[in-house]
């Protein structure tokens, strides 16, 4: 059996995956402020509890933040987690349970699940890109490179503009959408129920639209003329609108790309919020 664990900046998902990779236990917890309560001490309380039920040799950690995966070790957290670097996940877990450990971003974690068994199942030259708070990329050219600094794909914090002082992700990501619908149109209305307008022809939800998906496409398509890839999955909660979104980027990738023969397909993530869990423990697994 397999241990996947999801580190994110609200809450941690732990999941039990049993040989035929199916989930056959999972919960989750609050991710501690890492002050008072060190988050890697409450991943070991809970992983002893589960320890004592389970008989795995394997955890797989998907974690916010760029890690080192020859160490299993955080080595950039940027803002959302406090305290978070050099978190040493096989000294502080592993080794005190006696088990293996893998750690990674959890948006190449993600990737990897998707190409294991999701959207991207078997296919090569994918970049996946998570749209949420911020926004995460990965890319899988038959493996997983990591880069020189463990890197490859952050492009959240690219992107950045003097005349607004924002980012990439300050500007496209899903909560970028989520603060402008409740500026602009009403601070009640959720993203979900943003799409439905647009859906319905709302013309001001469709200008807010438009506006996003310029800045969202804009920086996809530095990734298309940099990777050229085959196909890009959009994931994040914002990519159960489906084909819907889809449609909508191609189109906005028709108009800002410059090479207009670009056979870029566009998928959506299919395994949702269990992507990340499946992808942390696939490098165990002979697939």
């Amino acid at each position: 059996m397999y241990l996947g664990i999801d580190v994110g900046g609200t809450t941690i998902k732990f999941a039990i995956i049993n040989e035929e990779y199916k989930i056959v236990h999972y919960e989750n917890c609050l991710t501690p402020n890492n002050i008072d309560v060190r988050i890697v001490d409450e991943m070991y309380k809970i992983s002893k509890q589960l320890k004592e039920k389970y008989d795995f040799n394997y955890i797989g950690i998907s974690s916010s933040g760029v890690v080192d995966t020859n160490k299993a070790e955080i080595v950039d957290s940027g803002i959302n987690i406090l305290n978070y670097i050099g978190t040493n996940f096989q000294k502080e877990l592993g080794d005190k349970l006696g088990v293996k450990v893998y750690a990674d971003n959890d948006v190449n974690c993600a990737l990897l699940g998707e190409q294991w068994l999701g959207s991207a199942k078997g296919l090569d030259e994918v970049f996946c890109i998570a749209l949420g708070t911020g926004i995460g990329g990965a890319y899988y050219l038959n493996s997983l490179p990591a880069g020189s600094n463990f890197s490859v794909g952050e492009v959240g914090r690219g992107k950045y503009d003097r005349a607004t002082n924002t980012n990439y992700e300050q500007r496209a990501s899903t909560l970028a959408l989520d603060r402008k619908i409740k500026k602009e149109i009403n601070e009640k209305l959720s993203v979900k129920e943003f799409f439905e307008l647009c859906k319905n022809k709302d013309e001001k939800c469709l200008t807010i639209l438009d506006e996003w998906l310029t800045h969202l496409v804009d920086g996809l398509v530095d990734i298309m003329l940099i990777l050229d890839p085959k196909y890009i999955v959009i994931g994040g909660a914002v990519s159960h609108q489906g084909e819907y979104l889809l449609d909508l980027i191609r189109n906005k990738v028709k108009e800002l790309h410059p090479i207009k023969i670009n056979k870029t397909k566009f998928l959506t993530a299919s395994l949702g919020n269990d992507a990340a869990l499946y992808g942390a423990i696939s490098v165990f697994i002979n697939k």
